[in-house]
């Protein structure tokens, strides 16, 4: 079962491994296309800011910005459809603190690959937006049409909060022991999962 082979990925549910915001225009990241970049990225820390917040291995933005282990470990495997962008993150709290070194992973590879008639969701009117999974069932036949090297790591196109992850990549991930990141088995996974 090819869903058997996939996890979507989250951050950890902890207070003081804090969410990052932009601290620059977003411009087309998020558009789903690959982009060109001179300089690193601006983020910062987002409220609410634990006085105990950690400096952990995977944060979001809502897009994943990881620690610069953790990007060595994904640019060694040449993944398709993934930029990973340097990136510094400065706390507002703090005028005078450093600013931290991470790297942004745009993900712009994209597949329609929601089985509707198997999941569960919650849409709007017109059933066109997404507001919650309730059941998450991938249809395999599309998701087989694509070699595996083009779906190594993807946005679900139909609700691009979405990540997915191949075991592979997910493997060599933890090899690290990263701080702040969950992996949870798409055949388990739903919108609710964020939470747990």
């Amino acid at each position: 079962m090819l869903q058997a082979e996939y996890y979507v990925v989250e951050r950890e549910n902890n207070d003081h491994y804090p969410l990052f915001s932009w601290d620059q225009k977003e411009n087309e990241y998020g558009l789903g296309v690959p982009v060109q970049y001179t300089e690193p990225l601006k983020f910062r820390l987002g409220d609410p800011i634990s006085p105990k917040f950690e400096w952990v291995d995977y944060h979001k933005a809502p897009e994943p910005i990881i620690s610069f282990p953790l990007a060595r470990i994904l640019e060694k495997l040449d993944i398709y459809g993934i930029q990973l962008i340097p990136a510094k993150v400065r706390n507002p709290k703090d005028p005078f603190s450093e600013l931290h070194d991470y790297c942004f992973v745009h993900v712009w590879n994209r597949i329609s690959c929601l089985d509707k008639t198997q999941s569960i969701i919650t849409t709007n009117k017109a059933g066109d937006i997404i507001w919650g999974i309730e059941k998450f069932v991938l249809d395999e036949q599309t998701l087989g049409k694509f070699e595996l090297r083009k779906r190594l790591i993807f946005e679900l196109a139909e609700n691009t909060s979405v990540l997915l992850m191949h075991q592979s990549i997910k493997d060599a991930i933890e090899s690290i022991n990263p701080k702040g990141i969950r992996f949870i088995p798409a055949t388990q996974w739903n919108s609710d999962s964020t939470f747990d």
